[in-house]
């Protein structure tokens, strides 16, 4: 099949499960960045539901960025970065005795 590919003249875009070359992965990567943004806001204000729309939103902007094939790499890198503002925030509201302790109160006796 992949053969045939090379053989079929083309003419005009194709979208091939990534964004087209006309600036669509920087306006990709602008929205993700803003959906960093808003994880960070969310997670500073404490507003759980909008952090978890906007993981899924960006999952959804991984997909068309970067393709089928690289979501899930691109995904655990993402994620890595949530976790990464949740500490950050956590330790920035909290201080860095908040790292020793559980997040759940209610997992301690």
């Amino acid at each position: 099949m992949n053969g045939l590919r090379n053989k079929i003249p083309c003419k005009g875009r194709v979208f091939h499960g990534e964004i087209l070359d006309n600036g669509g992965p920087a306006l990709g990567s602008a929205l993700l960045v803003l959906l960093l943004f808003f994880e960070v806001a969310s997670a500073i204000a404490g507003a759980e539901s909008v952090y978890f729309a906007a993981i899924v939103l960006a999952w959804l902007v991984l997909s068309a960025v970067v393709g089928f094939r690289n979501v899930l790499d691109a995904g655990c890198l993402f994620m890595l970065v949530s976790l990464g503002v949740v500490v950050v925030v956590d330790t920035a509201l909290y201080g860095p005795g908040a790292l020793l302790t559980c997040w759940g109160s209610s997992v301690l006796p």
